[in-house]
């Protein structure tokens, strides 16, 4: 899934990436709830 697995920022970005999944999943169940 990184596509800079030797880099710093590819880490980064991984930990980035991996947080808005959860963000995204949060919303789309959080927010069908609430309606």
């Amino acid at each position: 899934m990184d596509a800079f697995p030797r880099a710093g920022p590819g880490r980064c970005g991984r930990v980035g990436a991996m947080f808005a999944q959860q963000i995204q999943n949060w919303w789309w169940t959080a927010l069908p709830a609430a309606h």
